[in-house]
This record gives C-alpha cells, sequence and structure tokens, in this order.
C-alpha cells in the first residue's frame, strides 16, 4: 500500500531518494532484459513492486526514468573505480580492473548485450548529458591512474605521441569497439578488456 507521505509528496529527501533509486534498479533490470521500447511504465512498476501512481509521483515518463537509471548506474560504476585507483598493484592490472570497473560493470549490467545497440541509441538521443558524465568517470579515473603510475616510476608519459586525454578516449575507444559484432559474453568482455589494457600499457613502459 501506498505510503500516505509519498502521495502528498512529503516524503523525507533520503527516503524519496531511495525511491528513485528502487525504481531506475528495477528500470535497468528490465531494459537489460526487454530493451527500451518494449519496457513499459506500468512493467517497471511492476518490476520495482510499485504502484503505477508512485512512479509518476516521481518521474514524469520514462525517458526521465531511463535518465535516472543511468545515473545510477553512473554511481555504482564510479564507486567501483574509486576502488580500483586506490588499490596497490602493478599498473597494467590496474589499468584492466578499471577497464572491468566501467566498461566491463556497465556491459555486465545490460545482460547479454542483446539490446545494447538500441540502448546506446537511446542514450545519443535522450540521455547525452548522462551519457558524457558516465564517459567522464573512466577519464577522470584513468587519468589518476596515469598519474599514480608515473610518480611510482611505472610509466613515461613523455612516450606519449599525443595527450594523457587522447590516450584515455583511445582506450574509450577500444573498449567499445570490443563489444562490435556478435555481443560477447560478459566473460569474453572481460578477457578483451585485459588485452587492450595491456597494449595501452606497454604503450608507456619504461
Amino acid at each position: 500500500m501506498q505510503d500516505r507521505r509519498e502521495s502528498s509528496g512529503s516524503l523525507p529527501a533520503d527516503e524519496a531518494n531511495a525511491r528513485v533509486d528502487q525504481i531506475a534498479d528495477a528500470a535497468l533490470r528490465l531494459f537489460a532484459r526487454y530493451g527500451y521500447k518494449r519496457s513499459s511504465m506500468d512493467d517497471i512498476a511492476r518490476e520495482a513492486g510499485l504502484a503505477k501512481a508512485t512512479l509518476y509521483l516521481h518521474f514524469k515518463g520514462k525517458d526521465d526514468v531511463f535518465r535516472a537509471m543511468l545515473d545510477l548506474l553512473g554511481r555504482r560504476v564510479e564507486a567501483r573505480c574509486r576502488e580500483v585507483v586506490a588499490a596497490k598493484g602493478p599498473f597494467p592490472e590496474r589499468l584492466a580492473a578499471l577497464l572491468q570497473a566501467h566498461h566491463g560493470q556497465a556491459y555486465a549490467s545490460f545482460g547479454t548485450g542483446e539490446h545494447l545497440a538500441e540502448l546506446k541509441a537511446v542514450m545519443n538521443t535522450i540521455a547525452t548529458r548522462e551519457l558524457q558524465a558516465f564517459e567522464q568517470i573512466f577519464t577522470r579515473f584513468a587519468r589518476e591512474l596515469l598519474q599514480q603510475a608515473e610518480k611510482q616510476g611505472e610509466v613515461t608519459l613523455s612516450r606519449l605521441s599525443a595527450s594523457a586525454e587522447d590516450w584515455s578516449a583511445g582506450l574509450l575507444f577500444a573498449a567499445a569497439g570490443a563489444k562490435l559484432g556478435t555481443p560477447p559474453s560478459a566473460e569474453d568482455y572481460a578477457r578483451r578488456l585485459e588485452g587492450i589494457a595491456s597494449v595501452f600499457a606497454a604503450a608507456l613502459a619504461r
């Protein structure tokens, strides 16, 4: 039964945010399973265990739910990336872990990748700001990881023919390219990311 405080819009901010995340999490599961077009607000409400009216207290429509879903995924990915950068270990291994924390975790969140092309098209259409913020998470942590490795004498940035930003952008493109063709399994994609990390790390080795 719907909480009267929620129906009147008087939920405390932390409870309201938790409800938004609950709905976004349910939407992520549905979009991974059925894609964007085949998932309705009724479906999202059912998956979240809420009344449809409750959804409309927090969202105007499915586009807003999609953006909230991408924001939730971004926060989860950011938390994992932060753990990777804070951990110890050789630069190539940490770079592979960062690629997995960002790209691998996002890929696995969308299931087998069957609906990935559709979802990426939706991102480019209605969630460009959220998509850019999601990509910037990786760029920011890759730069930090690179600076740590240089300080520790593991890499030589002067070997780059381009800037560190271009190097990070290259990693983004490579990670995206590793999903082309028949969608790989999450395990196969993780192995591809490990290979990418190995190549990009070798380019900077002392």
